[in-house]
């Protein structure tokens, strides 16, 4: 496929071909399905989230994050205790096993972004680190806008 000529399309082509990538490297580390993965790996930055909070961080179906969960917590990775301040609803954390898969995962996925790299010349390496670092401060202000908006919910 050409490389598209609008920075726009171009930002979806490197989503959408990236995120490919990082999901075939994610089964290849123990099989998990890719919504154990972004559960995993999720709740490694934010340990503690309530389901439906998972279920909004992720934008994925309440029925598969449930489904995902419910594996990972009888593989003994997921815990479910009472949420602090919701009764109707339950607190997700990580276990000890669990912690340790969600870092190998992580582990494995930096690795294969730092194998791209791998294919840019050096000498290019800070103008992409400039450049994303400027695409990573736009996401962050287009959805504080949206959730100002209440076009989203807040993460």
């Amino acid at each position: 496929m050409p490389i598209p000529d609008d920075p726009a399309l171009m930002v979806r082509e490197l989503s959408r071909l990236f995120v490919r990538s990082q999901r075939a490297q994610s089964a290849s580390v123990d099989g998990a399905s890719n919504v154990q993965c972004h559960v995993l790996t999720e709740l490694l930055r934010v340990d503690g989230l309530s389901q439906q909070a998972l279920a909004d961080r992720l934008s994925l179906d309440k029925a598969w994050i449930s489904r995902a969960v419910d594996s990972l917590v009888s593989d003994g990775v997921v815990q479910k205790s009472p949420h602090d301040t919701d009764g109707r609803s339950v607190k997700l954390s990580l276990t000890a096993l669990g912690r340790i898969r969600a870092e190998k995962l992580e582990q494995t996925l930096n690795a294969h972004a730092t194998q791209v790299f791998e294919h840019i010349p050096q000498a290019q390496h800070a103008q992409i680190h400039d450049a994303l670092a400027i695409l990573i401060e736009a996401l962050v202000n287009s959805n504080r806008q949206q959730e100002e908006d209440g076009l989203v919910e807040q993460a």
